[in-house]
C-alpha cells in the first residue's frame, strides 16, 4: 500500500503533530504564563497540604504533594498543585502550568505531570442519587461563613461519576495539543526520554489515554486505551488522533470531522486512514453541507489505489463524481491500476470504472504500461486509419448546437470505424452524431447501415459509461437512450445486470428508460433478456412494466406475446447442426448441449467436457482466446435465458398450445438452439398422433416410422394424459434410445376422473388436504392465481384457468395473507370444483368433466404434491 498523502497547507495550523512526521506550527514558550502559574501554585500551596493531611487521601497522592512541596521535583506533586489551584483559586488559567513545567523541568516532565493531572480529582467520591420513599430526589446545600477544617475533602483518583469541568483545561488545544506539539518536535534523544518516563505514569484509563496522546508512536499504548471504555478527560477525536495502526482503525466507530483531526488521521495513518474516511463520507452528519466537502478533501490527498473503489462505492453522494474526476487527474497511474480489475466485472462499479479508464487512456496512452496484465485492454485506443471522406448525409454538415455534448469529448472515446474498418468517421462527424443522439433524433440510427456495428457499439457504449462515470447527470439521460438507436447484442449483454440492480439502489425510472433500450435495440437476444426482465427480481412493479413494454412489441407486430417469445430465442451464432466449432489453431473443438441447454465441449476423440480449455502455449495467441471467450459468453448468455426456455416449454405442455406445421419447423425443430430440446420431447397433433422429432430433424411415430403431419394440423407437446395407451411404448422407446428430457413430460403423474368424478361438481378426493403455507402463497404467485375480478388479492381460493377459460378453483381455509411469505397457517382445502369465474364458495358451478383433461390433472398434481 502506498504512503504518500498530500495535506492541504491551510489545514496544517490545525493538525495534532506526531514525532517524525509533518511538522506542526511552532510553539513559542510563554515566560509570562509561566510566572502567573507559578504564583498560583504558592497560592494553591496550603489548600493542597490541608487537602493532603485529609484522612481518605490516597498515601501516595499525599506524599507527591509533600514531595512537591519540599521542592522535589515530582510530576505526580506538580499536578495535584495544578488541580487545586484551577478548581479552588479564581481566574486560573490550567494551561499556563505547562509553560511552567517545560521552562523549569523539561518537556519530559511536562508530560508526566499532564497525565497524572488528567486523573486527579478533588473531593469526596460522588454518590448516586437516590429517591426518597416518596421518589422525590432531595439535595441539600451546606453554606458557611467560616468553613470548617477539611471540608474541601481529599485527593483521590477519578472516578466515574466525577464531573469533568475541573478538567477541561488538560483538554483544551493550549494545555495538551500544544504539549504534545513541543514533544513531536524535541530531538529524538528528548522524545525517547520522556516516552520511557511517561510509561511508568499510565495507571488508570485517562492517564492512558492522555499519554497515548501524547506519545502517538507508541501504537501498543493505544491498544489499551481503545480496550478501555472509561468517560476520560480526553474526547474522541483525541483518541482518533492518537491511532496509528490498520488495527486501530477497524476499533474506531466514527470520526469527528475537522481538518485538524481529518488532518492528522492523514499524517498519522496514511492510506490507512481510508476506511475511516469512508466511513464518515458515508455517514448523516448535522453539518452534511460542511463535512463532506471536508470528508472528500482528506480523501484526495491520498495517492493510494485504494481511494478509487471508496469514491466509485459512494457516486450518488453530492460532490463524489468530481472528486473522483480529480483524484484520477491527480494520481492517473494508480487510477489505472485500481480501475482495471474492475471494468468488465458487470456491475454500475464497474461501468463507473470503464468510463473513466477509458477516459484516462485516450488523453493519455503512455498509461497503458500501468495496466496490470490482462485487463481492460480493450479499453486503450485502436490504431489509427484514415478518416472517411464519403460520409452519408445524416453525418453531413456541421455539428449539431446546443445539444450540451461537451462532456462526450470523442478524443476520449473510440473512434467509429466504416462497414469495412477501413477508415473512420472525422471528429466533425462524430460531433454530429453525437448532437443527434443528445436530441434524440430517430434518424441517428441510419448510421448504422454505414458503420461498422461493433466499432459503433463500442462508441454508444464508452459514451454510456462516460456519462455515468460522471455521476449520470439527469440532463443529459439522453446518453442512455442512445444504446437503443446504435448498440448491439454485446450492448444489451452488458445492460441487463445493471437493470437489475438499479431499481435496488433507487434508479427505478432508469431501470424502466432502459426498457426502451432494450425495445429500441429488438433483436432476438435483446428480446430474450426482456423476457427475462419479467421473470427475475425482487421488485414486481419494474417486473411489471417489462411485461407491458413485451405487450407493446407484440402488439406492434401484431402478434401475441407467446409469440413474440417464440421469435425471440437467439440462435447464438450455431451452425445449421446446433453446434459451434471453437478454433484453436492445431487444436479444434464442438459444442454441443445437454437436456438442460449447458454447453459442453467435446474434444476429436469424443470426450466430452464441461468447459472450453484455456489457451495453451501451443494454440494460435489470436484464434485461441477469441474462441474461448466466445464459450465463455455463450455460457453467460445460456445461464440468462435456458431454464426459462424449458420452463416456457413446459407451461406450454399444460396449457396444450399449439403452433402450425410451418412454425414448428421453422421456429422449433430447425432452430439450432431449441432443436436440443425438441429432439428430447414427445409431440402430437390436434387429432391426436404423437410422434419424436430424429437427430436428423424427420419425424417419427411411436413406430419409428416417418410421420408427416398434415398442412392444416396443429402441434402441440404432448401431455401424458393425451397419450393414453401409449404412454408406456413411448417412455420404453425413449429409455432404449437414452434419451434424457429436459423437464417431466414421459414420467409425470397423472390424474384421471373417475365416471362419477367427471359427473361430480366437487372433487372429494383432495378435499381435506392440508398445504403447508408456502407452497400455498408459492402457488399464488405461480400457475394459480388468487385475484379477484377487480386485480385485488382475495387469498380465500387459488384457481387455474383452462384453454377454454373455465376454472378449477380449490377454496382453502383460514386463507393467505396479502403480505406474507414463508409463515403462516396451513391452509386446508375446503372444496375444488369448476366454474366461469373463481370464489370463495361455489357459483355456477359446472361438471368437473367440463374441464380440460390436462388443466385438471395438473391441478391435482400440484395440489397432491404439496400435501405430501
Amino acid at each position: 500500500m502506498i504512503e504518500t498523502v498530500d495535506i492541504p497547507v491551510e489545514w496544517r495550523e490545525h493538525l495534532h503533530p506526531r514525532h517524525g512526521g509533518v511538522a506542526g506550527p511552532d510553539v513559542v514558550l510563554d515566560e509570562k504564563a509561566a510566572r502567573r502559574a507559578r504564583e498560583w501554585d504558592r497560592a494553591a500551596r496550603p489548600i493542597a497540604a490541608e487537602m493532603a493531611a485529609h484522612e481518605r487521601t490516597a498515601p501516595a497522592l499525599r506524599e507527591a504533594v509533600r514531595a512537591w512541596l519540599d521542592g522535589v521535583a515530582d510530576p505526580v506533586g506538580a499536578a495535584v498543585l495544578a488541580a487545586v489551584a484551577v478548581k479552588h483559586l479564581d481566574d486560573v488559567d490550567g494551561a499556563a502550568f505547562v509553560d511552567a513545567w517545560v521552562l523549569d523541568h523539561g518537556p519530559a516532565f511536562a508530560a508526566c505531570a499532564l497525565t497524572e493531572a488528567s486523573s486527579i480529582a478533588l473531593g469526596p467520591r460522588p454518590r448516586p442519587a437516590t429517591p426518597g420513599p416518596d421518589g422525590v430526589i432531595r439535595v441539600v446545600v451546606h453554606s458557611y461563613t467560616v468553613p470548617p477544617k477539611g471540608w474541601r475533602g481529599e485527593l483521590r483518583r477519578t472516578a466515574s461519576r466525577d464531573h469533568s469541568l475541573d478538567h477541561r483545561w488538560i483538554a483544551e488545544d493550549t494545555a495538551v495539543k500544544r504539549l504534545r506539539a513541543l514533544l513531536a518536535a524535541a530531538p529524538e534523544d528528548e522524545y525517547r526520554d520522556a516516552v520511557a518516563r511517561l510509561a511508568a505514569h499510565r495507571g488508570d484509563p485517562a492517564r492512558r489515554r492522555t499519554a497515548s496522546y501524547l506519545a502517538p508512536t507508541e501504537s501498543a499504548w493505544m491498544d489499551e486505551a481503545l480496550a478501555d471504555r472509561s468517560q476520560t478527560v480526553l474526547g474522541h477525536d483525541h483518541l482518533l488522533c492518537s491511532a496509528s495502526t490498520p488495527d486501530h482503525v477497524g476499533r474506531i466507530g466514527w470520526t469527528p470531522v475537522s481538518p485538524g483531526v481529518l488532518a492528522t488521521l492523514l499524517d498519522g495513518l496514511g492510506a490507512d486512514a481510508l476506511p475511516l474516511l469512508e466511513r464518515a463520507l458515508a455517514h448523516d452528519y448535522r453539518h452534511i453541507d460542511e463535512a463532506r466537502p471536508l470528508v472528500l478533501k482528506a480523501l484526495l490527498g491520498i495517492a493510494d489505489e485504494g481511494l478509487f473503489p471508496i469514491l466509485l462505492g459512494h457516486m450518488g453522494i453530492k460532490g463524489v463524481p468530481a472528486a473522483l474526476e480529480e483524484a484520477a487527474d491527480r494520481y492517473p497511474v494508480e487510477a489505472v491500476r485500481a480501475l482495471a480489475p474492475l471494468v468488465h466485472e458487470g456491475s454500475v462499479r464497474g461501468l463507473q470504472a470503464a468510463g473513466l479508464l477509458r477516459g484516462l487512456l485516450h488523453a493519455r496512452p503512455d498509461l497503458a504500461k500501468a495496466l496490470p496484465p490482462g485487463t481492460a485492454e480493450d479499453l486503450l485506443p485502436r490504431p489509427a486509419v484514415p478518416d472517411c471522406d464519403d460520409l452519408p448525409a445524416v453525418l453531413a454538415g456541421r455539428p449539431i448546437r446546443g445539444t450540451r455534448t461537451d462532456w462526450a469529448d470523442p478524443d476520449s472515446l473510440p473512434r467509429i470505424l466504416t462497414r469495412d474498418r477501413d477508415r473512420a468517421l472525422p471528429a466533425d462527424a462524430t460531433k454530429r452524431l453525437l448532437g443527434l443522439l443528445a436530441r434524440k433524433a430517430p434518424e441517428a440510427a441510419d448510421v448504422r447501415d454505414f458503420c461498422d456495428r461493433h466499432s459503433l457499439a463500442e462508441f454508444s457504449w464508452a459514451l454510456f459509461q462516460r456519462w455515468y462515470a460522471l455521476g449520470a447527470p439527469t440532463r443529459h439521460n439522453w446518453a442512455l437512450a442512445q444504446l437503443g438507436l446504435i448498440g448491439d447484442d454485446t450492448t444489451v449483454r452488458r445492460l441487463t445486470p445493471l437493470i437489475k440492480q438499479w431499481p435496488g439502489e433507487g434508479g427505478s425510472a432508469r431501470a424502466v428508460a432502459a426498457l426502451d433500450v432494450l425495445a429500441g435495440i429488438g433483436s432476438d437476444v435483446a428480446l430474450a433478456h426482456l423476457f427475462e426482465l419479467t421473470r427475475h427480481g425482487r421488485y414486481k412493479g419494474f417486473k411489471a412494466k417489462a411485461a407491458q413494454k413485451i405487450d407493446e412489441i407484440a402488439a406492434a407486430r401484431g402478434i401475441t406475446p407467446d409469440d413474440l417469445a417464440d421469435r425471440a430465442v437467439p440462435d447464438f451464432g450455431l451452425d445449421e447442426k446446433g453446434t459451434l466449432v471453437l478454433d484453436y489453431g492445431p487444436r479444434r473443438f464442438t459444442v454441443t448441449f445437454d437436456q438442460q441447454l449447458v454447453p459442453l465441449v467435446v474434444e476429436a476423440s469424443g470426450k466430452v467436457r464441461k468447459s472450453a480449455p484455456k489457451p495453451g502455449p501451443k494454440d494460435d495467441p489470436a484464434l485461441a482466446p477469441a474462441a474461448h471467450a466466445l464459450f465463455t459468453g455463450l455460457r453467460k448468455d445460456l445461464r440468462t435465458i435456458a431454464d426459462r426456455e424449458i420452463k416456457r416449454l413446459e407451461k406450454a405442455m399444460i396449457a396444450r398450445r399449439s403452433r402450425t406445421p410451418d412454425d414448428f419447423r421453422r421456429l422449433f425443430v430447425e432452430h439450432p438452439l431449441l432443436g436440443h430440446i425438441v429432439r428430447r420431447l414427445v409431440w402430437i397433433t390436434d387429432d391426436g398422433t404423437a410422434f419424436r422429432v430424429a437427430e436428423d430433424r424427420t419425424y417419427a411415430d411411436i413406430n419409428d416410422d416417418a410421420f408427416a403431419p398434415a398442412p392444416g394440423a396443429r402441434i402441440a407437446i404432448a401431455h401424458p394424459l393425451l397419450l393414453g395407451d401409449d404412454l408406456d411404448a413411448w417412455a420404453e422407446l425413449f429409455a432404449d434410445y437414452e434419451i434424457l428430457q429436459p423437464f417431466e413430460q414421459l414420467g409425470r403423474p397423472v390424474y384421471r376422473l373417475t365416471d362419477d368424478e367427471r359427473s361430480a361438481r366437487r372433487l372429494a378426493r383432495v378435499e381435506g388436504l392440508v398445504l403447508p403455507y408456502g407452497k400455498a402463497k408459492g402457488h399464488s404467485q405461480g400457475r394459480w392465481e388468487s385475484v379477484d375480478a377487480d386485480g385485488a388479492f382475495a387469498g380465500g381460493w387459488l384457481a387455474r384457468r383452462d384453454p377454454a377459460g373455465l376454472y378449477v378453483v380449490a377454496g382453502l381455509s383460514p386463507g393467505l395473507g396479502y403480505y406474507m411469505y414463508g409463515e403462516g397457517d396451513d391452509q386446508e382445502i375446503t372444496c375444488l370444483w369448476a366454474g366461469p369465474a373463481p370464489a370463495r364458495e361455489p357459483q355456477d358451478s359446472v361438471p368437473l368433466g367440463d374441464v380440460d383433461p390436462v388443466t385438471m390433472s395438473e391441478a391435482v398434481h400440484d395440489l397432491v404434491r404439496s400435501a405430501s
